[in-house]
């Protein structure tokens, strides 16, 4: 079995603990919006960089977790990729952590095949992560953001909040579990939201998850750099 350990950091109303995690399952859901037009908006938003339309919503994808990272830096093989801001559920046996991360996929190579345009790219998830009982009755209403840095110039990239999407909780439940693909110790990035202005690929991307009620936001970033071929 490959896992993938984590060191995190619990945010408590009271101060900060240490998260030691190791994930066993890294589960990416897509095109999972509660508005049918938005959700074909996005559809559409992909179809003109040549990926198909999927067969069902939301999607599942199983990918390896050793692609994990909490790191500030990203190493890819080819220019054309990008960042998606995404709330991410980490379940550590009876534990569930609410998180945010980035979905980084090759776009070129997404055209061709969609979970390994997903695997071949880190996944970066901030340190940071808050306890699902302390955000689960306004899940909501919390907003996530991401900018993107291309050419040296900075622009907001996405912004939307979970109550656009199905209840992340749904979609924890409704993982195809008949694969017989452990569960205790899960990471699901929960979908993303539409680029604004449609998607781009840059050298750095910044991404955040605010919680209006108690006030308080996840910020992370990292630097991408391309990695030069000699075929």
């Amino acid at each position: 079995m490959v896992s993938r350990q984590l060191e995190l950091t619990v945010a408590h109303a009271s101060g900060r603990s240490p998260l030691a995690v190791t994930i066993d399952r890294l589960v990416v859901a897509g095109w999972v919006g509660r508005d049918k037009a938005a959700l074909g908006h996005h559809i559409e938003e992909l179809g003109k960089l040549g990926v198909p339309a999927p067969s069902r919503t939301p999607t599942y994808m199983n990918l390896s977790p050793m692609i994990l990272t909490t790191g500030d830096t990203m190493a890819v093989v080819g220019p054309e990729s990008s960042g998606e801001v995404e709330c991410v559920l980490i379940k550590d046996g009876d534990a569930i952590f609410v998180g945010v991360g980035s979905d980084h996929t090759d776009r070129a190579f997404e055209k061709y095949d969609i979970p390994a345009s997903k695997q071949v790219c880190a996944k970066p998830v901030a340190p940071v992560v808050w306890e699902l009982g302390q955000v689960r009755g306004h899940l909501d209403r919390i907003v996530l953001r991401s900018w993107m840095t291309t050419g040296g110039k900075r622009r907001q990239y996405q912004e939307g909040r979970l109550a656009a999407n199905i209840d992340v909780m749904e979609i924890l439940d409704n993982i195809p579990t008949a694969d017989g693909l452990d569960m205790p110790r899960l990471c699901l990035f929960c979908g993303t939201f539409p680029a604004i202005g449609g998607i781009e690929c840059g050298q750095r991307f910044e991404f955040e998850m605010e919680d209006p009620v108690l006030q308080r936001k996840i910020h992370h970033a990292y630097q991408v750099t391309c990695l030069p071929q000699y075929l």
